[in-house]
């Protein structure tokens, strides 16, 4: 299948809506699949999932990579945090320290035995659809999967 890669959520977004981020935390020796693993990179374009105020999910956004931190081993969410901010922010996307430890995704990972790893991601977003596809029903583990159905 050569189809296009859509993401579950788009990320932490900046209040503007053309720019997230994204980030995952796995267990040392962890190999998510599907996952995007060469093409995650700069330029590399991708679809975002989310829910709709009416129910069910769509694609929603369109986002281009425009910086990656590749998988990194750290000791604590805290460690996780600080190696984000130090490769991925800037004056305008960051994510506070409060808001980062209080994150739903990140409070489920801080329980796990740590080190983790870590890899994060940077998008410029723009708003498409939003596009219902039968398969946004249901995403992988890895929150991440192919259709043929929507092209860039």
């Amino acid at each position: 299948m050569n189809g296009t890669w859509i993401r579950l959520r788009l990320g932490w977004t900046v209040p503007d809506g053309r720019s997230a981020l994204s980030w995952v935390l796995w267990q040392p020796g962890y190999v998510p699949s599907p996952w995007p693993t060469d093409e995650l990179k700069p330029a590399f374009t991708y679809y975002a999932c989310d829910e709709l105020r009416g129910g069910g999910r769509g694609v929603v956004a369109r986002a281009t990579v425009t910086a990656v931190l590749r998988p990194t081993e750290v000791v604590s969410p805290d460690a996780a945090h600080e190696l984000v901010a130090e490769h991925l922010f800037d004056d305008t996307l960051s994510i506070d320290e409060l808001p980062w430890h209080t994150n739903a995704y990140n409070r489920s990972k801080s329980g796990a035995p740590w080190p983790q790893r870590i890899m994060a991601w940077r998008t410029a977003t723009e708003s498409v659809g939003p596009h219902l596809l039968p398969e946004l029903t249901r995403f992988p583990r890895t929150g991440w999967l192919r259709s043929d159905k929507i092209g860039l």
